[in-house]
């Protein structure tokens, strides 16, 4: 069923409510020049312009919610259409000023909404070559005006040209500062966030990330949406490469194992650092016989891995504890049953997969 705003695509989502907003400009606009049609004695502004540039304006915004709808857009450069929104603005506020008259410098005020909307992307330059594109266009209209009749441009059209020539580049100048601003703070954000739910070492989520998604899962599965298993694996005889190469070979062991167990890991899965050298995997959709698998798939992948700079028999085995997760029950439940596996399988021997039943007591 068709949904206005896509449901799965937040991003998308955003800029077609910033579209949204465009459009209620335009509508400001549109407004703004029915009221001047019924106030004024403007001449060439007549019920058929009217009726034209509604529908044109209509028809531009039509095509670039179609863009953005279709996804289209993602495909280009500026997936907003920030630019390309603002310039078909620019063209249907000249096209108004044209047949103005005596409330073109009213009309003319708008046009600083148009540049208004450009904080939420343009840069510097761009601000720049859309300012040039307005004093252009402003020109090129009171041009075409005098041609028509010298008597339609007054000298306080000329004064327009040149305010417009001085103060859109200086806004240009302060508008792209302010994107300046707002992309430093938006990437500030976004490293905050990272780190707030990134273990610093090994680059995957850390603890208090594991346990919001753990409670996302668990609340599917109470519902009975699906299932997910838990699997916790320590390296085996961690302590003995942290004493034998130091602390930083240590280090680089951790990250690399989990790093390589994250690569071989399905998009809808996740691992987190449970502490020290244990770590946990969130296997989505699976029961016994898929957690198991995937349990055996990471012990073979890491016996496998090649560490830069250390002796070429040097290799690194985990032990697994798997268990699935039980409908109403609580999440630290199942992952004390997924410790138990795991000791368990160190107590086997190591280098092995062990899985932990829910006690039928």
């Amino acid at each position: 069923m068709f949904s206005f705003f896509p449901k799965d695509d937040h991003n998308q989502s955003l800029r077609i409510k910033r579209f949204l907003m465009a459009f209620g400009s335009y509508v400001m606009c549109c407004a703004i020049c029915v009221l001047i049609y019924s106030q004024s004695q403007v001449v060439k502004l007549t019920s058929n312009v009217l009726v034209i540039s509604f529908w044109g304006i209509l028809f531009c915004n039509v095509l670039v919610y179609a863009l953005i709808r279709s996804g289209i857009n993602k495909k280009l450069k500026d997936p907003s259409l920030t630019l390309l929104q603002m310039i078909i603005a620019t063209f249907w506020i000249m096209v108004i000023i044209y047949y103005a008259d005596s409330a073109r410098s009213l009309v003319l005020l708008v046009y600083l909404v148009v540049f208004v909307f450009g904080l939420f992307k343009l840069n510097v330059w761009q601000f720049l070559f859309l300012s040039a594109f307005a004093v252009a266009n402003y020109s090129l209209v009171m041009l075409l005006l005098y041609k028509i009749n010298p008597e339609l441009v007054s000298k306080l059209d000329m004064l327009n040209i040149i305010i417009l020539a001085l103060v859109l580049p200086w806004f240009s100048l302060v508008g792209g500062y302010i994107t300046r601003l707002r992309n430093k703070v938006s990437h500030a954000l976004s490293t905050i966030e990272k780190i707030a739910i990134i273990d610093d070492l090994t680059q995957v989520f850390n603890r208090r990330q594991m346990y919001k998604i753990l409670e996302h899962e668990k609340a599917l599965v109470d519902r009975g949406v699906n299932s997910f298993s838990i699997c916790i694996f320590d390296l085996d005889h961690f302590k003995r490469v942290n004493d034998t190469f130091g602390h930083s070979v240590g280090d680089i062991v951790l990250k690399t194992v989990a790093q390589e167990a994250q690569k071989n890991l399905r998009n809808i899965d996740h691992i987190a650092r449970y502490g020290g050298e244990e770590f946990i995997l969130i296997l989505a959709h699976s029961e016994k016989r898929e957690a198991m698998d995937g349990a055996e798939r990471i012990r073979e992948l890491t016996k496998q891995i090649v560490f830069d700079n250390m002796p070429e028999d040097f290799r690194i085995t985990i032990s697994v504890g798997v268990t699935e997760y039980q409908p109403t029950e609580l999440i630290q439940e199942a992952i004390n049953r997924a410790d138990t596996a795991l000791y368990r399988a160190k107590a086997n021997g190591r280098d092995r997969v062990e899985y932990e039943p829910v006690s039928k007591s």
